[in-house]
């Protein structure tokens, strides 16, 4: 996930490390009618030539903001493309920064910025690791150790080589310097979450990433987006039994999404999209997905619209088997085949037939899915035969087509539970059914049916029996 969760595409990437002040370019340069140049390095170059590079901090200050906001806002069809483009951008900044003439730069404030602003432009391209960049930015800090910015954008630097101790110590290091500071929490929420992919325990940097990001929101309620990619991967890391935690990463994302510098991202619309579809909110994801795709061609955000197509379509198509077999009456079940043993068809209307003989808690009511509502049905229990597993492109969550006593078919969605545990022809009791209703047109199509969803071994009995512990399932759900 770029959790750039693309939070958090798709293995958590630490984001690009802009500075406190977020203030568009043409905002520092210009006081008096702005200079007609085409680009913004054209623009700072011809300013800085013109004042004798008097301003010259707070210019190319601006324009690594602006070299940075390409970085994160070009997407061309391609990666490579897009890195080969940053590039340019930043052999041209540098050019102007070498500019400066030497007696511009003999104090050692000035020298230390002139180090850090070199850093700070080899170290744009999202995700990629210049030595250069840290290189410049140590001798930046080493000049003056109080330069906070330096720090803060070392350690997002050395994040993208894969050292995220030294990392963490630069940001508290930038942390201590002075208030409470947004970016720098942002940046320590991305660090926690980009290595709790690879920690061997990740539930303490999973907790201490939603506690920054809590902290980083409190500061800047644009933030948000950080904060629903720690409860997203905290679901994915945990198996996906943690129903909350996608409701909290949903709630989060939309109200970053509601920010109009948000509106343009195609990682938080992607991961957005994700969450839609884990909960089963299958047209908002598609509508995310096609949007991403076209904010973001480099993407694979037009294989996952076609990845949930296929799935919906499977599902259509299961249960459209079963209505026409359930209007051609009962005649057909009583007709006796010619081949050895049972057929399936008989098997399963055996199952179903039984299905009122399964004991039950009397603290639960018998139900079957026509009689529930949509969300938790407290005190509520349905008994439904397993016609077959469904099969999908990714290993979570499970899906089984299941059919209750009164001959209704419904989508059974598992989370948390080992596949193996409930097979075909298994009687299947699940206590407090969440019900999901899907209704709704795309692409022609019309897909309508009930999904209850499971996420926890407690809410499943198989065969009239308690799943044993082993057939939870603990493994990370890999983010596609």
């Amino acid at each position: 996930m770029r959790i750039t969760i693309h939070c958090l595409k798709q293995n958590f990437p630490p984001k690009s490390c802009k500075p406190p002040n977020f203030l568009h370019i043409s905002h520092f340069c210009f006081q008096n009618p702005p200079l007609e140049m085409s680009t913004p390095v054209e623009e700072v170059s011809a300013h800085l030539k013109k004042f004798n590079y008097e301003d010259w901090i707070s210019k190319l200050d601006a324009l690594s903001i602006w070299m940075y906001d390409f970085g994160d806002q070009h997407f061309p069809s391609t990666i490579e493309q897009k890195i080969s483009d940053i590039e340019h951008q930043i052999d041209l900044c540098i050019k102007v920064l070498e500019s400066v003439p030497q007696e511009k730069r003999e104090l050692n404030r000035e020298r230390a910025m002139f180090e850090y602003l070199k850093g700070r432009f080899y170290n744009a391209i999202p995700d990629v690791y210049k030595e250069e960049a840290e290189r410049h930015l140590l001798k930046a800090t080493q000049l003056d150790p109080l330069l906070r910015d330096a720090w803060n954008c070392l350690g997002c630097c050395v994040a993208k080589k894969g050292n995220y101790q030294e990392a963490k110590e630069y940001y508290q290091t930038a942390l201590k310097m002075g208030e409470e500071n947004a970016v720098i929490l942002r940046q320590l929420a991305d660090l926690e979450l980009t290595f709790a992919r690879v920690a061997e325990n990740p539930a303490k940097q999973i907790d201490d990433c939603i506690k920054y990001a809590e902290r980083t929101h409190s500061l800047d309620d644009m933030d948000g987006d950080i904060l629903g990619c720690g409860h997203f991967t905290s679901f994915l890391l945990t198996g996906g039994w943690d129903h909350n935690n996608l409701l909290l990463a949903l709630e989060a994302y939309e109200k970053a999404k509601r920010i109009d510098a948000m509106k343009s991202n195609p990682h938080l619309e992607y991961d957005c999209s994700m969450v839609n579809r884990y909960l089963e909110n299958y047209k908002m994801s598609l509508t995310g997905f096609s949007d991403a795709a076209l904010k973001n061609p480099a993407s694979d955000a037009l294989d996952q619209v076609k990845v949930t197509i296929q799935l919906l379509d499977k599902l259509k198509g299961l249960l459209q088997v079963k209505r026409n077999d359930k209007k051609k009456g009962k005649s057909k079940r009583k007709s006796k085949g010619k081949s050895k043993g049972k057929s399936t068809e008989t098997s399963l209307s055996a199952l179903i037939q039984s299905l009122p003989n399964i004991d039950l808690n009397p603290l639960y009511n018998r139900a079957t899915t026509d009689l529930l509502t949509e969300g938790p049905n407290k005190q509520i229990a349905v008994i439904a035969a397993v016609r077959c597993l469904v099969k999908y492109e990714y290993k979570a969550p499970v899906y089984y087509m299941l059919c209750d006593s009164d001959e209704n078919s419904f989508v059974l969605t598992v989370f948390g539970i080992q596949k193996e545990a409930i097979k075909q022809g298994d009687q299947v009791t699940v206590l407090e059914p969440l019900c999901k209703f899907i209704d709704f047109e795309w692409d022609g199509k019309h897909y309508q049916f009930k999904s209850v969803r499971v996420n926890l071994l407690e809410q499943v009995l198989v065969n009239g029996n308690d799943l044993p512990p082993n057939s939870a399932m603990r493994e990370t759900i890999s983010y596609p």
